[in-house]
């Protein structure tokens, strides 16, 4: 099956285009101070930013793919500009693929808001969307792109940090855990771990993590002087939500709040959340791990973005 091409964008493609921005920034805002302040500041973060800049795919998405498009039919194929997308914090569809904020949001509070804080990713997602459902690999396949997909994401970081102090790069979530994939492959004779995912699409996801892993510290060893780099486990903490996700306030982690797919997921690629009939979501959205099947509730996203604040799931956490 093959989902939109609107609704895939591949994160090798966008990274392209952003590397232009990247330069920019970088050549604005980095490089005119001495190595010895940049380093003082690297070394002894403070805990505000003054600005943050995010380049990533439809998980950090903050409402940019509406501004930067005035055709109103081509927008009006993207579900994020349906109801009831937006509906528990803005009241109405803001462009984000979720029920209200998504985790820059959570990132970038006032309170937080002194020095520039800049988060690449979390790319690769989309990559392996289109290896995987557009092309119809499978997640053994599709491993041969993995050390394409991270040199890409490792040279955006690498140019990032030429001039930025504080930089974020976040893995991938567990893609066996979504439920578009699970609604997808995880019947019949599906090898499911005990958690109730997809074995072989989260070995596809840990392999590219750790292959990430090591570019960012191999990095951090290289800017330790100048640049402070953050890995973002969200696989760690997505997956650890997946098991015990009483323990974090959710229910049901494996079926969508938004949706009229029906069944084990609630999840169906012509009956996706924002679709005609699918524009009624489940009665309390801040109980669901998933939002719309591919991506995460407001609620999840608050989560995920304490961890990333104040740790255990960012080394080093942004607040520390």
């Amino acid at each position: 099956m093959k989902l939109p091409s609107l609704y895939l964008r591949p994160s090798l493609l966008m990274a392209s285009l952003v590397i232009q921005l990247i330069t920019v920034v970088v050549a604005s805002g980095g490089g005119s101070g001495t190595t010895s302040s940049t380093a003082a500041a690297a070394a002894a973060p403070t805990k505000k930013y003054n600005a943050m800049f995010t380049f990533g795919d439809s998980m950090d998405e903050t409402g940019n793919i509406c501004v930067g498009s005035s055709n109103k039919t081509e927008l009006n194929v993207l579900t994020c500009t349906h109801p009831p997308y937006g509906e528990t914090y803005f009241g109405r569809p803001s462009c984000r693929w979720c029920d209200g904020r998504v985790v820059v949001d959570f990132v970038g509070c006032k309170g937080y808001v002194r020095k520039s804080l800049f988060m690449f990713g979390a790319y690769g997602g989309n990559d392996y969307n289109v290896q995987l459902l557009e092309r119809g690999l499978t997640p053994e396949q599709a491993m041969n792109y993995t050390p394409k997909i991270v040199g890409a994401i490792a040279n955006g970081v690498k140019l990032i940090a030429l001039g930025a102090v504080h930089v974020v790069v976040p893995g991938i979530f567990p893609t066996g855990c979504l439920p578009i994939f699970l609604s997808l492959f995880g019947d019949g004779d599906a090898d499911l771990d005990d958690a109730g995912c997809l074995k072989a699409y989260n070995l596809l996801t840990k392999y590219h993590n750790s292959m990430l892993r090591k570019q960012v510290e191999a990095l951090q060893r290289r800017h330790r002087n100048s640049t402070r780099l953050m890995y973002a486990d969200y696989y760690g903490l997505v997956y650890q939500m997946v098991q015990e996700p009483h323990k974090f306030g959710f229910s049901a982690p494996f079926e969508a709040c938004c949706g009229a797919g029906g069944g084990k997921y609630n999840f169906d690629l012509s009956a996706r959340c924002g679709m005609d009939g699918a524009t009624v979501a489940c009665r309390d959205s801040s109980a669901r791990l998933s939002w719309d099947g591919i991506h995460p509730t407001e609620a999840a996203n608050k989560v995920i973005a304490g961890a990333l604040l104040r740790g255990p799931y960012c080394t080093p956490p942004i607040l520390s």
